[in-house]
């Protein structure tokens, strides 16, 4: 009885999740025409409201004077291809706070912040039909939704993809054994069903959560082959790669004819950053670890799942440049007094292999491994640099020319290097000639203090201008352009430097597929990724050679540190202004009309590393003869 009481005592004070309060507002279709409220809100398809056929449906209301929406419920017999919730802002125009693509002909708009005043529904439709049934829209107070609404996911990441080519005369059953095995399932078919909602509804009696995707394709009574050629293959194998970096399962599973005629077409394409560039960015890349048809036994299958693994996709990454060369790295007579770690016990070690295109150097606090790399078809050079060391002891930071604020001051980076006596240097993100010309410069901290943050109300072209942080304990973050400012890094107390340039590569782990201007021109480039905290991989290419290296693209650079386990990367300055300097020597070519010539001045370089064993031959400013 005791035990009784104090389990009653605990769950009255556990705290209750109160359901959104439902507010009932009359929607306007075209900004004037009312429709009865219990039309939309009476939780039945026998009561509906029908657009007119037109590219886009409007719907507005105006909610209670003090009201506050966070939440919409749509459902409607068709699939719009964009849903948008808008609200009317302080300067009368209409601002969008929800955006949802494709999603399904029901989904739950959830606002980040509560709306009020005048609201927008927005709905836009492929091939310019919109005549189709409105069966419900209601608002929410909140996003505690009443249980009975579905409240459907969108894409991301599944465990598992069953693809077909329509939903008719599918059992759904079959979903609900697959989840049983505690794993989330998405279904994609290529045809859309005669009433979308009877077929979602169908999927949800059987368990499934996951909105269906949908190819947009016409039912049809063609052989597959000819289905196939009527739809045009080249359409219909965009759609699969779709799907297939959309969701990003770990198995999956096909169960049409049409889809396993395009497959493997499908799946070499979703790993590859040059097809569908836009699709790719939106999505990302995939690598599916499992394939197998819905006639296998795909319950052991999933029974049998292990975690989700990334491995597949950095070993994709790598695939393009196999056929690149190098030397073998047991070439470099590293010596015997290292540590557990790979650090050395005292001392320092340096190599310098120029005609093997194998660097290195060893101190108790630091390692540098550099790799020189030759591609014949196509020709490419670029240099894969390993960086570990002990934050405690080292930081990869700002180096400048004497005091050097910028302005006339700049000076050869092989001097800088020297005068400072780096062990390691690049280039950074050059800055200056943003400010300069006038130009947004982005968020600039340097030695701990800010010297530029990012003007929100800007948008800067090329560079984007994300944004990169050093942090104290040798971790980098990075960041998309106007997500952060310099301030709210500088107030985190330990980014002792916050460069802009990028794109960003890679973040949390995840690789960033760029589309943006100039994503796929071959240009020299830098950039520095972070496999975790102190252990760095920085990538430097040539390009501009004549009869030589043209250089790499901005997603190449971005798959090859992805491939080397970065988890976070960010692509600095390229062009010129690339530079990777080893014990003070330049080692890649540099120059826009010549195979061998002078990088751009600069103030500043980040590196790692303090030695006197660092090269003196350019400590006055220019090589000596």
């Amino acid at each position: 009885m005791k035990k009784l009481l104090l389990i009653l005592s605990m769950l009255l004070l556990l705290p209750v999740v109160s359901l959104a309060d439902e507010l009932e507002v009359t929607w306007k279709a075209g900004g004037s025409k009312k429709i009865d409220p219990a039309v939309l809100m009476d939780g039945s398809d026998e009561t509906l409201y029908r657009f007119a056929k037109a590219n886009k449906a409007e719907l507005t209301c105006d909610l209670p004077d003090g009201a506050q929406v966070q939440a919409a419920y749509v459902r409607m017999d068709a699939l719009p291809s964009k849903i948008e919730l808008q609200f009317l802002n302080s300067s009368r125009k209409w601002e969008t706070a929800v955006l949802l693509e494709n999603p399904g002909p029901e989904c739950v708009l959830i606002s980040d912040t509560p709306l009020t005043g005048r609201l927008r529904l927005l709905v836009t439709y492929p091939n310019g039909n919109s005549a189709t049934p409105l069966t419900e829209l209601r608002v929410f107070t909140d996003a505690n939704l009443p249980e009975e609404l579905h409240a459907w996911s969108a894409g991301g990441q599944q465990d598992v993809l069953l693809t077909v080519d329509t939903l008719t005369g599918f059992d759904a059953s079959v979903i609900a054994s697959w989840m049983a095995q505690g794993r989330t399932v998405a279904i994609a078919t290529l045809t859309n069903p005669a009433s979308p909602l009877a077929a979602t509804d169908a999927l949800w009696d059987a368990g499934l959560r996951v909105m269906p995707l949908f190819g947009g394709y016409a039912e049809t009574t063609r052989t597959p082959a000819n289905a196939l050629k009527n739809w045009t293959e080249k359409k219909v194998v965009a759609t699969v790669s779709s799907w297939i970096r959309g969701v990003q399962p770990m198995l999956l599973v096909d169960g049409g004819e049409i889809t396993a005629l395009v497959m493997d077409k499908a799946c070499a394409n979703a790993i590859d950053p040059d097809y569908e560039l836009e699709d790719a960015a939106a999505g990302g890349l995939w690598a599916v670890p499992q394939r197998m048809t819905a006639a296998d036994d795909v319950v052991s299958a999933i029974a049998a799942m292990g975690q989700r693994d990334d491995s597949l996709v950095r070993a994709a990454c790598l695939v393009p440049f196999e056929s690149a060369v190098s030397s073998d790295v047991s070439l470099i007579p590293y010596p015997d007094n290292r540590d557990e770690e790979g650090y050395l016990t005292e001392g320092e070690f340096v190599y310098e292999d120029a005609e093997n295109g194998l660097w290195a150097y060893l101190s108790p606090t630091l390692q540098v491994e550099i790799i020189q790399y030759d591609m014949e078809d196509p020709c490419q050079r670029y240099f894969v640099a390993e960086v570990k060391f002990d934050p405690a002891a080292e930081q990869f930071k700002q180096h400048t020319w004497v005091n050097a604020v910028y302005k006339d001051q700049q000076i050869y980076p092989q001097t800088l290097a020297q005068t400072s006596r780096l062990v390691l240097a690049v280039n950074g993100d050059y800055y200056p000639y943003r400010v300069d010309k006038g130009n947004t410069v982005g968020n600039i901290i340097r030695n701990y203090k800010v010297l530029y943050t990012m003007n929100m109300n800007k948008n800067p072209g090329f560079p984007p201008l994300d944004t990169m942080a050093l942090h104290d304990d040798g971790s980098i973050s990075v960041y998309a352009v106007k997500e952060v400012s310099a301030e709210e890094l500088a107030a985190l107390g330990d980014v002792h430097d916050a460069l802009s340039f990028g794109p960003y590569l890679a973040r949390d782990g995840v690789l960033r597929i760029y589309n943006g201007k100039n994503a796929s021109l071959q240009e020299p480039r830098c950039a520095i990724g972070m496999v975790e905290p102190g252990h760095y991989i920085i990538i430097d290419c040539e390009g501009r050679v004549p009869d030589g290296p043209k250089g790499l693209t901005v997603n190449q650079v971005g798959m090859l540190l992805y491939g080397y386990g970065c988890n976070e990367s960010f692509m600095l300055d390229g062009g010129s202004t690339s530079v990777l300097i080893f014990m003070g020597e330049k080692l890649n070519r540099t120059g826009k009309d010549t195979s061998v010539g002078s990088p751009r001045n600069q103030h500043e370089l980040f590196g790692i590393g303090n030695s006197e064993l660092v090269h003196t031959d350019w400590f006055d400013g220019k090589p000596k003869k």
